[in-house]
């Protein structure tokens, strides 16, 4: 989160070694100042069969650019104001002339230029380690380890909110209480808005775990109210609670990020109740060459057992990522069960590499597959099969300087009887792309 970083340790001018330091600290009158910042991304994607899709119009390769300038003004302590712009441009994917499952573009490919954030902080300090902050505008929001709430930093245009946030922090705990609605992407200049009638809102907790040094919780409470969702069981209106647990941390060599989800509330005229759990631990052999770090996660949220009936057991992923799996970006985890053993190496400093092979089930039979954003791919049918696939992933990035990083990454994703049940293929996927950061 760019509005995160901190530059107040520039008013000392033998700390700016950087060539851009003269704009992340800019003195102005009084005890004021000013910071400047933006990133360039530039992405090539290409897909063979996306969606599963077979039709000559689901192969594309296109070209993505996002533009994010930002400026950060404290005039005093206690009052901030942030301010950020994204352009978002594509060449390559079609216009969309049929069924959602042909690759046309996307709806958070294009935004020609926009206001990303606007937002206003008020500060109070009650002691040395204790701080209370009211934060009015439009905004990104990020929790825990992005599973529900994160910027879609995959997909073209960042996510962003408009929003009431307390956000309160004493030494390890921090308290953040807000209510918002989500802003949608239009293509046009300027013309963002926030999604008509759909409101989320919560309270969301970190704080450490003493009995274990190196550990922390999260405990949460999330509330989505939404009068047009969209499920494998039909479209409605969508009152859903969500309860939940995160447990995550390092104990020496291994790591730790395991989390459990309850949900319940209210579908048309049914009732939900859906769950997720995963687990994502990890090894780190820090005495061989390229320190590898041995994973293994293993996940599953539940899927609808009816779609005759008028309750819900979906869970909803919220605003999970949508490269929540891997860059490809093939499915959202709504109904399924998957076990990912990967193994990521270091061979120098500033370069990784993973390696990893997930293996993707559904569920529940009665339920379908989704993609990143929650629309339908294949809906439920209990006389298909559970498999839905296994997908191979390689990934590498080398920060190249504290500013320019190249990334890449490739899968393919071996289709299962459910997807082939379907008339569906197997897919490929290439990501290259380099950010510039300042």
């Amino acid at each position: 989160m760019r509005y995160d970083e901190g530059y107040r340790f520039l008013a000392d001018p033998s700390k700016r070694i950087d060539l851009w330091d003269c704009v992340k600290y800019i003195r102005l009158d009084g005890a004021g100042f000013l910071s400047l910042g933006g990133e360039i991304r530039l992405r090539f994607e290409g897909y063979e069969n996306d969606s599963f899709n077979s039709n000559p119009k689901a192969d594309s390769d296109s070209f993505l650019q996002r533009y994010l300038f930002h400026a950060d003004y404290h005039p005093t302590e206690w009052l901030r104001i942030f301010g950020q712009l994204q352009s978002s441009l594509e060449n390559g994917r079609p216009e969309p002339t049929g069924p959602p499952d042909f690759a046309g573009r996307r709806p958070t490919d294009r935004d020609t230029i926009d206001i990303h954030q606007l937002f206003t902080d008020l500060v109070t300090t009650t002691g040395a380690d204790e701080r209370l902050t009211l934060r009015l505008g439009r905004q990104e929001m990020s929790y825990g380890s992005g599973r529900l709430i994160g910027p879609r930093e995959g997909p073209n245009n960042r996510r962003a909110y408009d929003a009431v946030r307390f956000l309160y922090e004493r030494d390890d705990l921090s308290v953040d209480g807000f209510f918002s609605s989500p802003v949608e992407v239009d293509t046009e200049g300027f013309d963002d808005q926030n999604v008509n009638d759909v409101w989320f809102w919560g309270v969301y907790a970190t704080m450490p775990f003493h009995p274990l040094r190196g550990m922390r919780l999260d405990l949460y409470y999330l509330g989505l109210s939404n009068p047009h969702d969209v499920f494998s069981q039909g479209a409605g209106r969508e009152q859903r609670q969500t309860v939940g647990l995160r447990f995550f941390g390092n104990l020496g060599r291994w790591d730790i990020n395991d989390e459990a989800i309850y949900q319940f509330g209210r579908f048309r005229s049914g009732d939900i109740s859906a769950w997720f759990v995963a687990t994502d631990q990890g090894y780190t052999l820090a005495d061989l060459w390229a320190k590898p770090r041995l994973g293994l996660r293993v996940s599953g949220a539940s899927g609808d057992s009816s779609g005759n009936d008028a309750d819900l057991q979906t869970f909803n992923a919220l605003f999970a990522p949508g490269n929540y799996f891997t860059e490809a970006g093939l499915l959202s985890p709504q109904n399924f069960f998957n076990i990912y053993p990967n193994i990521r190496i270091t061979p120098f400093p500033r370069w990784t590499a993973e390696l990893a092979v997930d293996f993707h089930w559904r569920e529940n039979l009665g339920d379908g597959i989704y993609r990143p954003g929650g629309s339908v791919i294949y809906k439920g049918d209990k006389d298909f099969g559970r498999f839905i696939g296994t997908e191979i992933y390689f990934a590498t990035g080398w920060q190249v300087t504290p500013h320019l990083g190249l990334y890449g990454a490739y899968s393919h994703f071996f289709a299962g009887q459910f997807i082939h049940q379907n008339l569906g293929r197997d897919v490929d996927f290439v990501g290259l792309w380099t950010i510039y950061k300042f």
